[in-house]
C-alpha cells in the first residue's frame, strides 16, 4: 500500500472518530442575544462541559401596587437600568437529543446561581416610599430556568427561583419621623427574556 493510501487511510480514520466524539460528547456554545422584553444585552461564554457564565446588560421594567396603615394605597411602574451575572449548569441534553429536539444554541433546562443589580427608586414594597435618587437593588439567589433558541433566531429564557434582597428604604417609624435603613430581605427571583440569538449559525 502506497504511502498516499495510508495517509488517506488514516485521514478517514481520524477523521470518523472525531465526528463520532462530537456526536458522543455535546456540549453548549457561546451565544449573544438581544432581548425586547425587558429591552438588553446578553452574553453567555462556555467555561466547563456544560458549564457557562451569562452576563447581562437590560432595562428592568416592574409593576407595584399594594396598601399599607402607614402609607395607605401605593402603586407605581418603573423602568430602571440593570445588571445580571449567572453561573449555569445544564442538564438535559441526553433526554432532549433522544426526544429528537433542539439542543443547539445552548437550547436546554438549566439550574444557575444569579447576582442581580437593579438601579432604581421604587420601594421594594408597601411599606417602604419611593427614593429620590436611585440607588442599587441586589438579589443573589438560585433558579432553575430554561433556554430555547430556536432555528429562526427566536430565543426564549426564563428562570425562577428564590433568593435574597439588599438595600436601603424609607419609611415611617413609630414616632413618624422618616428615616432611612438597610433593608434584607428574601424574595422571589424570576425573569422571561424574548428577543433574538445573534450568533454564528453552528
Amino acid at each position: 500500500m502506497g504511502v498516499n493510501k495510508i495517509f488517506l487511510l488514516l485521514l478517514i480514520l481520524i477523521s470518523t472518530y472525531c465526528f463520532s466524539q462530537d456526536r458522543g460528547n455535546p456540549d453548549i456554545t457561546d451565544v449573544i442575544k438581544a432581548t425586547f422584553l425587558n429591552p438588553g444585552v446578553s452574553y453567555e461564554k462556555r467555561i466547563g462541559k456544560f458549564q457557562s457564565l451569562y452576563a447581562q446588560a437590560f432595562m428592568n421594567t416592574s409593576f407595584a401596587i399594594g396598601y399599607s396603615d402607614a402609607l395607605g394605597n401605593t402603586s407605581s411602574i418603573h423602568f430602571d437600568p440593570a445588571l445580571a451575572l449567572q453561573y449555569r449548569y445544564y442538564y438535559n441534553s441526553a433526554k432532549r437529543e433522544a426526544k429528537g429536539k433542539r439542543t443547539e444554541m445552548n437550547s436546554l433546562n438549566y439550574i444557575s446561581s444569579i447576582l442581580e443589580t437593579t438601579f432604581s427608586k421604587g420601594s421594594i414594597s408597601s411599606s417602604y416610599y419611593a427614593e429620590k435618587n436611585r440607588r442599587a437593588i441586589n438579589i443573589l439567589g438560585i433558579a432553575w430556568g430554561f433556554q430555547r433558541n430556536y432555528k429562526k433566531r427566536f430565543s426564549l429564557d426564563f428562570d425562577l427561583g428564590i433568593g435574597y434582597l439588599f438595600t436601603k428604604g424609607t419609611t415611617i417609624d413609630y414616632t413618624g419621623q422618616y428615616i432611612t435603613k438597610n433593608i434584607g430581605q428574601f424574595t422571589t427571583v424570576g425573569q422571561l427574556n424574548l428577543g433574538f440569538w445573534l450568533s454564528k449559525r453552528n
